[in-house]
């Protein structure tokens, strides 16, 4: 299942930052995130987020598996 970043947005509300990756992760889940999405969160190299920004930034710049 592919998504757009840019959507990814909607499910990370809720969170309370700065969050640690596995924070946004469970926050995306629990907002009933696609599964591909929260697994591309938990991989994501920077392990704190101050806001969502930051995250939507780190998932465009996240290589596309095909």
């Amino acid at each position: 299942m592919d998504f757009d970043p840019d959507e990814a947005q909607q499910y990370v509300e809720g969170a309370d930052y700065p969050a640690n990756k596995d924070e946004v992760a469970s926050t995306a889940e629990g907002n009933g995130a696609p599964h591909e999405l929260v697994e591309r969160i938990r991989a994501l190299s920077t392990p704190e987020f101050s806001g969502p920004k930051e995250i939507m930034e780190e998932l465009r710049a996240f290589p596309q598996s095909s």
